[in-house]
């Protein structure tokens, strides 16, 4: 579903440093920031998935809190390592921890933050790429508060970076600020690494320092301005999580409908997970979310408020209102809603309804076959153009174990039964309303599993009375 860079990543002697150690304390959370989900992905997922396809000599995670976790999502690559900042004295701490990892061929370093999920692939490899031996990626914003200034000389090159406490106040009008993305000549991050200083306040070592020394030696510190700062500056509490969500759902829902001839409704209110796969004239309602590996064929139409969830949907089935489908094979010209839960390992044939208020788990269902409503179907096969009849249950839990119930094709279940597993309804069969069936049913057989019925003259009457006189 992604829009392709088709970037050149020519330079193969470039290592990407990503800064992932941090606390995040701002998310007010016991996990890492790096370990929250951005629409259906962890953080840091983006940008591993990000490095693995531009591919450069190296990348070097710089991890600390919740180290383990957060290299379980990451994943594993040849082109990946890591370093650890077993003392958090600061970002030049943490490129200082990542350079011994760097191998003896690296020529070029870019560091990134592990908290810009949607930097853009072409800017990582432009810094790969680029001539400057000490680059700086900024950003204009309309409230700059909180953030870094750039301040940069006449010829265009950066004069200093100023911390938000640090700044007077004609600086703090400057709207330019640091993205904290960087690319450096090898020898001159490692010279200008030596020479930084450990803040007397903070007692840690500031990267933006090097800004300073390079100035001090000659050194031309060169500014890339990018013009989305969305895409560079990661989100440093919930809300800004909330906010730069929205926009990749929106983003992804735009390419769909430009790209792959889906119509959205509201794309402001879809939520498409990344490996989604959307096939073209599907039509998709408000407050809609498609998660995982979802597969959605060709002609499918899903209306408000369903949830899809791994799971694959045959072309021209309808789905919803508010339906429910985790991990399961829904066939082609299927109807299956309103307010229904489909459960892991429904599978369905051609041409199948499920219904209003219907419940199913690990079924197979045949070829025209109907649950139309209030019914629970699960641990059970159910032939071609079967009718399972209003709220019909089928009983496949003894308190230990879970049985199957075998339907054939062309069966009747009536109204308001129960089927007892383990049982088989063999093709043709019917059941009457209100039965419960523990025996098996032969084909073209009528069970009616119920007690007589019996009317006993004015009985309710007399009853009446004595209740009344008690």
């Amino acid at each position: 579903m992604q829009a392709k860079s088709g970037v050149d990543m020519s330079e193969k002697n470039t290592a990407v440093i990503v800064m992932a150690a941090g606390f995040g304390t701002r998310f007010k959370s016991k996990r890492s920031k790096l370990l929250h989900e951005l629409s259906g992905k962890p953080l840091i997922r983006y940008i591993a998935d990000t490095l693995a396809e531009l591919s450069p000599a190296q990348v070097v995670f710089v991890l600390s809190h919740q180290k383990e976790e957060i290299k379980s999502v990451i994943g594993e690559n040849d082109i990946f390592s890591f370093a650890e900042q077993k003392v958090l004295d600061g970002t030049g701490g943490a490129v200082r921890a990542a350079m011994p990892a760097l191998k003896n061929d690296i020529k070029r370093v870019v560091i990134i933050p592990g908290d810009t999920p949607v930097i853009p692939l072409s800017l990582i490899a432009d810094m790969c790429n680029a001539s400057g031996k000490a680059m700086l990626v900024a950003a204009e914003l309309d409230d700059p508060a909180g953030y870094g200034r750039v301040i940069i000389n006449r010829d265009g090159s950066v004069k200093a970076i100023v911390e938000e406490t640090d700044l007077d106040d004609d600086r703090r009008l400057v709207p330019l600020v640091n993205t904290s993305i960087y690319a450096f000549e090898r020898k001159i991050l490692e010279d200008g690494l030596k020479k930084i200083q450990k803040n007397s306040q903070k007692g840690e070592y500031y990267l933006t320092d090097i800004v300073a020394i390079c100035n001090k030696e000659g050194i031309r510190f060169d500014c890339v301005r990018h013009d989305e700062p969305a895409e560079v500056l990661g989100p440093n509490n919930r809300l800004q999580l909330s906010d730069l969500a929205r926009l990749v759902w929106h983003s992804r829902a735009e390419i769909l409908m430009e790209e792959y001839g889906v119509t959205i409704i509201d794309p402001y209110t879809v939520y498409i997970d990344e490996k989604a796969e959307i096939a073209s004239d599907v039509e998709i309602y408000p407050n809609v979310f498609i998660e995982g590996g979802s597969r959605i064929e060709e002609d499918v139409k899903i209306l408000e408020n369903c949830r899809i969830v791994n799971s694959r949907i045959a072309k021209g089935s309808v789905i919803g209102p508010n339906v429910f489908i985790a991990d399961s094979d829904i066939g082609t010209n299927n109807k299956i809603g309103p307010f229904t839960y489909v459960r892991p390992k429904t599978v369905t044939s051609d041409g199948v309804k499920i219904g209003a208020y219907v419940e199913t788990k690990n079924i197979q269902v045949g070829k025209g076959t109907k649950i139309p409503h209030l019914s629970y179907v699960g641990d059970a096969s159910v032939g071609e153009k079967t009718n399972i009849g209003c709220g019909v249950i089928t009983c496949n839990y003894d308190g230990v174990k879970k049985h199957k119930t075998t339907i054939g094709s062309n069966v009747f279940v009536g109204s308001d039964s129960q089927l007892i597993a383990p049982v088989t309804i063999n093709d043709g069969a019917y059941v009457a309303a209100g039965s419960a069936v523990t025996h098996d049913v032969e084909k073209d057989d009528l069970a009616i599993a119920r007690a007589r019925q019996v009317n006993k003259s004015g009985m309710a009457a007399r009853l009446r009375k004595k209740l009344c006189a008690e």
